[in-house]
């Protein structure tokens, strides 16, 4: 007896392989796997250039197959340098969903930590000043989403893993797999808590109320990850990571064997605060402190740095305070006095 395949989802059996066609995209290789998702590095045959797909794993919920919708609609109306940019969306088979997107030639955080054993502290600053960038405009823009208009958007998952710098120092945000809009929960998961355990707010990780400033919170761990190396909060069962966060306790910044100015202690201190309140209001104002902060430790901008750093990581570095030996005082005294004899003499003119 022959028994038709229609039905049958091939893709429960098997997944993707090199040289496989997935709409008009043929797949080059695997560059990421996820809980829910795998991406890959494909060829678009017609426009013949290199895009990245995102896919569903096999044995998907439909509660998974939602927010992997609702990610597509949110990356369709989102167009900003620092965020991935989306393309399309498409059906494998015409049963499981996928996401064209730009591929991005580069490097998540999360190996370039594990790589350089921390990053230089321009770089960190630099790439935590764009990821705030970013995130300004995810929190303050309008979306259109099931036919209702919201303003603003909470990423939720902010982890070195979810942030890349390409080979030409752009830095990307991306993965909005469990984003949503500030006003409303899109997707309810009962008591299961949604994004990376050690990066997440105290409130996100106890399952309560939040607004934008969980995104901040996150930020601030993954900086302070780049700069020490280490995490704020390595604990390995839940119940102790729990704990750390509701009394904010992790190693201080300063303990580390690096050089870590007070300013930038302070804003890593101030983001990671454990109410909200006590954190910067929002990503516009966390990205001006870490801004200057950044001035006080290169003369370089903030691309100029890690176009530097993506060519040579350790040469990456901070700039020192000038030297006052009893000569520069001298010589710099003179110069003062000789600029204030120049300017008496010009007011004398004058009047």
């Amino acid at each position: 007896m022959n028994i038709s395949n229609d039905n049958v989802n091939p893709y429960k059996d098997t997944v993707p392989e090199p040289g496989a066609k997935i709409g008009p995209n043929k797949i080059e290789l695997l560059i990421g796997e996820g809980g829910n998702a795998n991406i890959y590095k494909v060829w678009h045959t017609g426009l013949e250039a290199v895009r990245a797909i995102k896919i569903l794993r096999k044995g998907n919920n439909k509660e998974a197959q939602e927010r992997f919708l609702t990610e597509a609609k949110i990356l369709a109306d989102i167009h900003h340098p620092n965020i991935i940019e989306i393309h399309g969306l498409g059906y494998w088979d015409r049963q499981v969903p996928f996401i064209e997107m730009e591929f991005i030639d580069g490097t998540p955080v999360a190996k370039l930590i594990s790589q350089n054993s921390r990053i230089a502290l321009p770089a960190a600053l630099a790439i935590t000043y764009y990821v705030c960038v970013a995130l300004h405009y995810a929190h303050t823009k309008e979306y259109t989403l099931y036919g209702k208009v919201f303003r603003g958007l909470i990423h939720r998952d902010i982890k070195p893993d979810n942030i890349f710098l390409s080979k030409s120092g752009i830095v990307k945000l991306m993965d909005f797999g469990i984003a949503r809009p500030s006003e409303i929960s899109l997707h309810t998961v009962g008591d299961k808590i949604m994004g990376t355990l050690v990066y997440l707010s105290p409130e996100q990780l106890a399952g309560g109320t939040l607004d934008h400033r969980t995104d901040i919170f996150s930020l601030g761990a993954v900086l302070y990850e780049m700069i020490t190396g280490h995490r704020a909060f390595p604990q390995k069962k839940l119940a102790d990571l729990v704990q750390a966060k509701t009394k904010g306790t992790y190693k201080p910044v300063g303990s580390y064997d690096t050089a870590v100015p007070a300013g930038v202690t302070e804003l890593i201190t101030r983001a990671m605060a454990i109410s909200p309140d006590d954190r910067f209001p929002n990503a516009a104002r966390f990205g001006q402190s870490i801004y200057e902060s950044l001035r006080e430790v290169s003369d370089l901008s903030p691309d100029l740095i890690l176009n530097q750093f993506i060519r040579d990581p350790g040469s990456v570095m901070i700039k020192k305070p000038p030297v006052f030996t009893p000569k520069n005082l001298i010589i710099g005294g003179l110069i003062t006095l000789g600029a204030a004899i120049a300017l008496g003499a010009l007011l004398y003119v004058i009047l």
